[in-house]
């Protein structure tokens, strides 16, 4: 596996992993030579595990909860002490809270931003100096139609990818104007 990792040079991390979109993004990168998946529990990483054997691809799945300072540092540390490098970010990781702002606490609020925004954040500001140093990298912020229509029983979660929608098109000047 490190050696088609590294005859490739790219490296591409998605984060939430272990299922849905961030899962087959990371199989879909792997396909094409480069990845680290990375999910906050790696007891479910088996099913991700199964195909890479199968497919025999250059995937690893390391723990990485964007929630936790230290968790994503590590991480992120690995990556780079292995690869030296980090030319893709995938922030996928996220979940959904349901019911009306009368239903939910703020905590549920709370949580839900913690994951699903501040994790966003959390992971970039860990990538980009390293991107920066590289010269270069891209970084791929997976929202929803949640970030640009609101719905029914979806406060907190629509709140959270219409902060992700307001992130990415700011930090999407950041980025073009500090290189």
């Amino acid at each position: 596996m490190e050696n088609k990792r590294s005859q490739q040079g790219k490296v591409a991390v998605v984060t939430g992993s272990s299922s849905g979109i961030g899962f087959e993004t990371s199989l879909l990168l792997a396909r094409k030579g480069y990845t680290y998946a990375t999910m906050r529990n790696l007891n479910k990483s088996q099913k991700i595990n199964d195909v890479v054997e199968k497919e025999n691809l250059p995937l690893k799945v390391l723990q990485l909860d964007v929630t936790d300072d230290k968790s994503v540092k590590d991480a992120i540390r690995q990556i780079t002490d292995e690869s030296s490098r980090i030319d893709v970010l995938v922030n996928h990781a996220g979940y959904g809270v349901m019911g009306a702002v009368e239903d939910l606490s703020l905590d549920q609020f709370k949580s839900q931003f913690e994951t699903n925004f501040f994790g966003v954040i959390r992971v970039t500001k860990e990538v980009i100096p390293i991107m920066r140093n590289q010269g270069n990298g891209n970084i791929i912020n997976v929202s929803s139609i949640g970030g640009k229509i609101g719905l029914l029983l979806n406060s907190a979660y629509i709140s959270s990818k219409f902060a992700i929608e307001g992130l990415s098109e700011s930090m999407r000047y950041d980025w073009n104007n500090l290189e």
